[in-house]
């Protein structure tokens, strides 16, 4: 009786009657069996052996042993027969496709086909130990989908999955060695040779047109953006890791600015990134230490004059590095996720300070995008003005414009939650984003604040201050309140008042002051008043 395998190899049931094994077996494995008798006894005995043969016309992969017998000798007896070769073989076929297909995922990204990061090293890493190709040099470049977020959330993780296959197809058709994908929606190209700045940038360009293309999936278009950062082996050496690491410095240097950009390395990013981090490293004991406060700067009703509001600013005062700016480190706060526990200290000590000042004056206190995506504001609010006693309606919340088109479905959430509340929600920085007007309607949004950039050039600025006009129409057909930051003059308090902005910020007020001082103003304020209603 023969197995299974040994009928589909050899032939099956009467086929195989009367017939030399030599005319059944596959020439290769017959070859094996003719060299394993003519070797010396022992030389191939037992050895495990592999061969890819073609099995009735379809390919197998067979793992054999072959074993010689000598023939049997007794002394006195002649010996009959000569030695005898038995194959012992199995089929591995799916077993070492299996394998292979592991080897091959090992490598390679499931979704779209590229390699992965550990491939894209090895592979450069090959490259370069090539003298030529080290010589030619390389170029890398690390691209970042933005934008891409919304595709999921809007039209699900299949979707998503589908862009991401199509930008894969557009890298590859793109002039570059090697595409690969380094996890999420973030891919590296490499490309032989080091070419000029002009040159790396109008690639860049070309890469940005080509990604931010439209793009078809089923009955959907989908439109995102990307940016790029960008380094070779004459800035970042040979070393793939060093390369990446600089191209994702360049990166992030490229997130920071707006829309689809491209950043190349140079190595005055790495020392930024270092100064990063040793701000992280200080900030994080800085509140514990006593070495942040708060200061407060003055809202007033353009009308009058009057003090209405004050904004809380946070400030950094360090026994070795003297006063530091928040324009320095509220990035680096935002970027290691800082900003969350830090938020959540100014919210918590502005309600605390300004509950204590002798009158109903309002507070603004700024919430980052990150606080809302991964804190817990609401939370953090009702906290604040439980501890404190602060009233709801005296603290007023203020978002970046840009935050209104990250996750609408969820800011809508939170804010109607903080408005039901008390709490005031107002659009800081409002024109310098790209947020769609039409959510502007549908939020639940008190005030407005236009951007001190269009306050600056005011009243000369004509462009400024049709910009300015264009908003307060909007505004005033909205029913919301509009506040102008970065008034330095009474030119600029004049105009915007007549143009209709109600409430005015800025140093032609007063500069920020701490609680004290503040508090002190407060009380002057409220002595003047007082002094007035007895006069009158």
């Amino acid at each position: 009786m023969s197995s299974r395998l040994a009928e589909v190899v050899m032939g099956g049931g009467d086929e195989l009657v009367g017939r030399h094994m030599r005319d059944l077996l596959p020439e290769a494995l017959d070859m094996e069996m003719r060299r394993a008798l003519a070797a010396s006894e022992g030389a191939l005995d037992g050895v495990l052996k592999e061969m890819e043969i073609d099995a009735g016309g379809e390919r197998m992969i067979v793992e054999y042993v072959i074993t010689v017998s000598e023939p049997e000798h007794v002394p006195g007896t002649p010996t009959v027969g000569g030695r005898v070769a038995c194959l012992t073989f199995r089929d591995v076929t799916s077993r070492r496709a299996s394998e292979e297909r592991l080897r091959y995922l090992a490598g390679h990204d499931p979704l779209t086909g590229l390699v992965t990061r550990k491939r894209l090293v090895d592979i450069v890493n090959a490259a370069m130990s090539d003298p030529a190709r080290r010589e030619a040099g390389l170029t890398v470049f690390l691209l970042d989908l933005s934008r891409f977020k919304a595709v999921n959330e809007s039209l699900g993780h299949s979707y998503g999955d589908a862009v991401l296959q199509q930008v894969a197809k557009r890298l590859k058709s793109a002039e570059v060695s090697l595409v690969a994908r380094l996890g999420g929606d973030q891919f590296a190209m490499v490309r032989s040779g080091v070419f000029s700045e002009l040159g790396t940038d109008a690639f860049c360009d070309a890469i940005l047109r080509k990604v931010s293309d439209v793009y078809l999936v089923g009955e959907h278009r989908a439109i995102i953006g990307a940016r790029i950062g960008v380094t070779n082996s004459t800035v970042s050496g040979y070393q793939p890791e060093v390369l990446l690491s600089h191209a994702d410095m360049a990166l992030s240097a490229a997130k920071r600015l707006p829309g689809n950009s491209r950043q190349r390395y140079s190595p005055e990013m790495e020392e930024k990134i270092k100064e990063s981090q040793s701000l992280e490293i200080a900030m994080r004991n800085a509140i514990e230490l006593n070495q942040m406060h708060l200061t407060y700067q003055p809202q007033v009703l353009l009308e009058t004059g009057e003090m209405i509001g004050v904004e809380a600013l946070v400030r950094w005062s360090h026994p070795q590095l003297g006063r530091i700016s928040p324009v320095r480190f509220i990035p680096v706060a935002e970027e290691t996720g800082l900003i969350i526990d830090l938020g959540r200290w100014i919210l918590m000590t502005a309600c605390n300070e300004v509950a204590r000042w002798p009158s109903d004056i309002k507070l603004a206190v700024n919430v980052s995008p990150l606080q809302f995506e991964f804190g817990d504001v609401v939370g953090d609010v009702v906290r604040a003005l439980t501890e404190s006693g602060l009233p709801a309606e005296r603290l007023d919340i203020e978002i970046t414009e840009g935050m209104l088109i990250s996750n609408p479905r969820m800011i809508t959430e939170t804010l109607s939650t903080l408005r039901r509340m008390g709490v005031g929600i107002a659009i800081d920085d409002f024109g310098t984003g790209y947020s769609s007007l039409s959510y502007l309607g549908r939020l639940p949004i008190d005030k407005i604040k236009i951007d001190q950039s269009f306050v600056r050039g005011l009243p000369e600025d004509r462009e400024s201050a049709a910009i300015v006009c264009a908003v307060m129409t909007l505004a005033q057909s909205l029913g919301k309140t509009v506040v102008a930051e970065g008034i330095e003059n009474a030119n600029q308090a004049t105009l915007l008042r007549d143009v209709g902005c109600q409430i005015g910020q800025g140093y032609h007020f007063g500069k920020s002051l701490r609680s004290a001082e503040m508090s002190a103003r407060v009380s002057r304020m409220e002595n003047q008043r007082q002094n007035q209603r007895f006069a009158s």
